[in-house]
């Protein structure tokens, strides 16, 4: 079975174009794993903020809660001193 050469050209040809389009779709797959590592590098740093506001948040709770248990505080020892005062009279 001896091939021609038109044959073994055409053969040729045709591996080329499947390392060709085997290349086009390495370059494909390149590019998408580039906008994929991109766009995860901007959701990281957005969550990465979105994190930093929720801790400064939880911050000002935590500083509001302490003033308003002052407050609680400092009203209890008012009311106890109004009616100590009262009880005396």
């Amino acid at each position: 079975m001896s091939a021609t050469l038109a044959e073994l050209e055409a053969r040729v040809a045709a591996l080329e174009a499947e390392r060709a389009d085997y290349r086009a779709g390495l370059v494909t797959v390149n590019a998408l794993g580039q906008q994929t590592r991109e766009r995860l590098d901007h959701l990281h740093e957005k969550v990465d903020r979105v994190d930093s506001n929720v801790r400064q948040v939880a911050t000002k709770v935590d500083d509001t809660n302490a003033r308003v248990r002052s407050l609680e505080e400092s009203q209890a020892e008012i009311k106890d001193l109004l009616i100590r005062a009262l009880d005396r009279k």
